[in-house]
C-alpha cells in the first residue's frame, strides 16, 4: 500500500484528504518516500495538536485546595457547607457558603518516551499524541525526553518553544536502538532538580534492555505515572510505576490511548 500511495500523485491526495489519515499515517509513516513524508507529517501535526488539545482540556484540575468561606465560586465545597449551615443556621447563606480556592501551582513535569526500533509505526505517533497533551496542558513547565540506547533532551523544562516546534523534534529522532530506561529517568529527574515533589510520565513498549535497573531510580520521583504498550511485560513494567507510586496503564489497544493520557494528567 505504502509503495503505491508512493508512485501515484491521485492516490496520495486522496491519503491525505482520507477521514482516517491519521490512522493511515500512522503505520504507513515510516514507509513513504521523503516528498510526500513531509506533506503527511505537517497534515498530521496539526490533527495531533487538534486531538491533544481536547484532551487537555478535559476539566482537569491543578493547585493546593484550600476552604475560603463566604465566597461565591464555580467550586462550591458541599461537605463543609453543609457543616457551616448546621453549625451556624442562623447566618446568611453567603457566611456559610463554603468554596475551594485552588492556589495556582506550576509543577515541574518531565515527560520520557521510548523511540526505539519497536516504537516504530503507529506507536511513535501515539507518543508524539501524548507529548503534545502534555506540551498544551503545562504550557511552559514541562519538559521531554526521547530515549532508545541513548538519551535526548528533546525539550528542556526552562525551553519556550511552539507545540510545533517539540514535534518536529519528537519525529526527527530515528526509530532505532535498545531501550534505556533508566538513563530517561535520571535525565528526567535531573531536569526536575530545583522541584521538591518531581512528577513524571514515563511511555515504552519495551523493559530495559541497556541501562541499570530503573525500579531505584523511579522511587525518586514524587509520582511516576507509566503508559506501556505492547510487547512490553505489564508485569516487569509495573514495577517502575509502583516504585514510582504512579498509575500503570497497559495500552494493547491503540484505541484506547486517548483514556490513558486523560489518566495520566488527572493523576500527576
Amino acid at each position: 500500500m505504502a509503495e503505491a500511495i508512493n508512485l501515484d500523485a491521485s492516490l496520495q491526495d486522496e491519503f491525505l484528504d482520507d477521514d482516517e489519515f491519521i490512522e493511515y499515517f500512522a503505520k504507513l509513516n515510516h514507509m513513504l518516500r521523503a516528498t510526500l513524508k513531509e506533506r503527511a507529517f505537517l497534515l498530521a501535526k496539526k490533527l495531533i495538536i487538534k486531538v491533544a488539545t481536547q484532551l487537555a482540556g478535559t476539566g482537569v484540575k491543578r493547585g493546593t485546595p484550600t476552604v475560603r468561606r463566604g465566597d461565591f465560586s464555580d467550586d462550591i465545597d458541599i461537605d463543609a457547607t453543609l457543616e457551616n449551615i448546621i453549625s451556624d443556621p442562623l447566618s446568611e447563606i453567603e457566611e456559610n457558603l463554603a468554596t475551594w480556592d485552588r492556589k495556582a501551582e506550576e509543577p515541574g513535569f518531565v515527560i520520557m518516551f521510548d523511540h526505539s526500533y519497536s516504537m516504530r509505526g503507529p506507536k511513535i505517533v501515539l507518543a508524539a499524541l501524548t507529548v503534545a497533551a502534555i506540551a498544551i496542558h503545562f504550557k511552559k513547565h514541562y519538559g521531554v525526553v526521547g530515549f532508545s540506547s541513548d538519551v535526548e533532551m528533546v525539550k528542556p523544562l526552562a525551553e519556550d518553544v511552539p507545540y510545533e516546534t517539540v514535534l518536529d523534534r519528537v519525529f526527527d529522532l530515528p526509530i532505532a536502538g535498545l531501550t534505556n530506561i533508566a538513563g530517561a529517568l535520571s535525565t528526567g529527574l535531573s531536569e526536575l532538580a530545583q522541584f521538591n515533589k518531581p512528577f513524571g510520565l514515563l511511555l515504552t513498549d519495551g523493559g530495559w534492555t541497556a541501562g541499570e535497573d530503573p525500579v531505584g531510580i523511579a522511587s525518586r520521583f514524587h509520582r511516576l505515572n507509566v503508559i506501556a504498550f505492547p510487547p512490553a511485560n505489564p508485569d516487569k513494567i509495573r514495577l517502575i510505576a509502583k516504585a514510582g507510586r504512579g498509575t500503570f496503564q497497559y495500552v494493547a489497544d491503540e484505541n484506547r490511548i486517548t483514556g490513558a493520557i486523560v489518566k495520566a494528567l488527572q493523576a500527576h
